[in-house]
């Protein structure tokens, strides 16, 4: 017997426009990206993210912004958020409302620009205006318009075609715990963060590199002694696969050394840092606070370290938990010198 087939009916003339219109839009789009230059870690001429650059505007242009307004506008999560709003407070450029100089970064708080956030803005609007006037000057006259109208509906369609929360699944939550003791990888994990922060800003690399891991790799050989110990904050983010173990990832560290300073019972606290991807998630105070909880229970009675006056977040955990600035030092330890800012911790008399 013969079978027949209906065949399947023909795409609409929207739907065949859409079809047609789908792969140029992508290959636009990719290169807006790369001519913008979201794809480096910084906007040009600023040393700026692009995550901060959009934050800074969205602030500058609404005066004001909430948390949750700013997760909403710039459709990202509240973690990355965190991590940007962390870097725009510690930089100055803005401050939450009410909290003059506060590196806060709560759900709940309201930010403004600072005058030097103003300032900033100011450059990136220069820049970003001569950036379109170059490109407009290279199109034909008259299509401005239809180069603007065109940017605003796709603008729009992608807004409007948002995903609803209800029907995003939510990603696997990382988590993070402070982890005692020696971890295989730790000295290179803790060279590569001391890097990735160091190089940039203060242009430390082979002499630093190499000083760093000659101590560090001495206090490792030392962990056995209990007046020795170091830290790792450890991030590890379920897998895909409920059945596969997560991914662990070391994000920052701390190391305090009780025989550096060769005076008994004065310890040393030692390349504590945090990993810039979590910065502004309060892992730099809990790794700090166990490390000082060493040294409390251990009986040390000072504690000293070293530090730049310019890490104003660290300084302000450090002093915190009690440290107090004793004064400045000239060092020459790794190629390029600088003055090392230096903090004491004591412990209280009993009454």
């Amino acid at each position: 017997m013969a079978m027949t087939f209906s065949p399947l009916s023909p795409p609409t003339p929207v739907e065949a426009g859409a079809d047609c219109a789908v792969l140029p839009l992508r290959e636009a789009s990719r290169k807006l990206v790369r001519e913008w230059g979201f794809l480096r870690p910084t906007v040009t001429p600023f040393s700026l993210s692009p995550a901060v650059v959009h934050c800074l505007i969205e602030i500058g242009d609404y005066g004001r912004r909430s948390f949750s307004d700013l997760c909403t506008e710039l459709n990202v999560a509240p973690a990355q958020l965190s991590r940007t709003l962390a870097e725009l407070v510690s930089s100055g450029s803005i401050q939450t409302e009410g909290k003059k100089g506060s590196l806060s970064t709560g759900h709940h708080d309201v930010y403004t620009l600072t005058e030097a956030g103003a300032r900033t803005l100011a450059e990136i609007n220069v820049y970003a205006q001569e950036q379109v006037t170059q490109a407009l000057a290279a199109v034909t006259p008259g299509a401005a318009a239809s180069i603007t109208a065109a940017f605003l509906a796709y603008a729009t369609a992608l807004e409007r075609s948002r995903p609803r929360e209800a029907d995003v699944a939510p990603a696997p939550s990382p988590s993070v715990s402070i982890v005692a003791g020696y971890r295989p990888g730790i000295l290179a994990r803790t060279l590569e963060m001391h890097l990735d922060f160091y190089y940039p800003k203060n242009g430390w690399g082979r002499e630093f590199e190499a000083a760093l891991s000659t101590s560090l790799g001495d206090l490792l050989c030392r962990l056995d002694r209990p007046v020795n110990q170091v830290w790792s904050a450890v991030m590890a983010t379920p897998a895909q696969n409920p059945e596969a173990p997560p991914r662990e990832r070391t994000v920052g560290v701390v190391y305090v050394d009780g025989e550096g300073t060769k005076q008994e019972g004065v310890a040393r606290l030692r390349a504590f840092i945090v990993d810039e991807s979590t910065r502004g998630l309060g892992v730099g105070k809990r790794l700090l606070a166990a490390a000082m909880q060493f040294v409390k229970d251990t009986g040390f009675r000072e504690c000293h370290l070293s530090t730049l006056r310019s890490l104003t977040v660290a300084r302000s955990l450090y002093e915190k938990e009690g440290f107090e600035e004793v004064g400045e030092v000239w060092s020459d330890e790794f190629g390029k010198g600088v003055m090392e800012l230096r903090y004491v911790w004591r412990r209280p008399e009993k009454s």
